[in-house]
């Protein structure tokens, strides 16, 4: 029995089921200190009306009907709106003790309020909106607690769209960046109007990491390499609309109806020839490329998918 990705430019592995257990066991050992008990990195789009699936997912990884879930809605143009909107659908779940923390300031995330209501939280929901206002989060008292608490494993932090994006050491902030320009089609959202990658400091509770998202919907693959070619260490991971990665245990699993993409810095190919075409037209040089689906699962220091 096999579970399989694809690897883009090379062929991907198989390993057989029984070896699965005892290489999940040995990542789980090796780097059980290195990464964050339990994350979740939404796509953006999802369902907030019908089953809710991923934010079930994620009230009953916060205690199910005793979770106490605090909303940031900080990155959010309409907060408001968007508290009223989770809200409404954490509560159709069955979580009634929720509140909002907007967080404009730096000084506002070193404030007493943020700071005791992320205490007694048993989950963190950041909503979308602009990523680059989340930016005033970085390095202050509030992300300090949510790195030491969610490392401790005593805390869920999820965030969805924009969200999603802070939750790295580094976010995509912008960048209109196509397929090499190669045909000058501009296919990304209105919203992206700079041809510029441009790139600010996200709030390091995945470490290592880039996150994209809306990412074939709105055809991000060009910019994920791009940001991932930027800082080489880090893998790039490109999460679909009403799609999410569950990190925890030095792994994650793909939760949801679309796909992810993971882009890193291939270390057998990185000084050979290119790996393959992974953009319309064009060659990522030294890169490796891994299409998951649901229940797929990826650890993140071997960086290669369990089959």
């Amino acid at each position: 029995m096999f579970k399989r990705a694809m690897t883009v430019g090379g062929r991907a592995d198989e390993e057989p089921a029984g070896r699965h257990a005892s290489s999940e066991a040995e990542t789980r050992t090796e780097i059980s200190q290195s990464f964050p008990g339990c994350l979740m990195a939404i796509g953006g789009a999802e369902d907030r009306t019908s089953d809710c699936e991923l934010l079930r997912v994620f009230a009953e990884l916060c205690g199910g009907t005793r979770a106490r879930i605090a909303l940031i809605t900080t990155a959010s143009g309409v907060p408001a709106r968007s508290f009223a909107m989770y809200a409404a659908a954490f509560r159709r779940i069955g979580i009634c003790d929720i509140c909002e923390l907007r967080l404009a300031s730096h000084e506002q995330a070193d404030g007493v309020h943020a700071l005791s209501a992320l205490a007694r939280a048993t989950g963190v929901f950041f909503t979308g909106g602009d990523q680059a206002r989340l930016e005033c989060l970085a390095g202050s008292r509030a992300n300090l607690i949510l790195r030491g608490r969610v490392a401790a494993n005593s805390l869920v932090v999820a965030g969805t769209s924009a969200g999603a994006m802070a939750l790295g050491p580094v976010m995509i902030l912008g960048g209109n960046v196509r397929a090499n320009d190669y045909d000058g089609d501009n296919q990304e959202a209105a919203e992206d109007t700079d041809d510029r990658l441009c790139m600010g400091l996200g709030l390091d509770l995945l470490p290592a990491a880039i996150i994209d998202v809306h990412f074939t919907q709105r055809r991000r693959l060009p910019r994920l390499v791009a940001a991932v070619a930027g800082h080489p260490p880090h893998l790039g991971i490109g999460i679909d609309e009403d799609t999410a990665v569950l990190v925890r245990s030095g792994r994650f699993d793909v939760l949801g109806r679309g796909e992810v993409v993971t882009v890193d810095m291939d270390p057998v190919q990185e000084a050979g020839p290119p790996v393959g075409p992974v953009v319309p037209g064009g060659r990522a040089q030294g890169m490796r490329v891994h299409r998951l689906h649901a229940d797929d699962a990826f650890p993140l220091e071997r960086r290669h998918p369990f089959r």
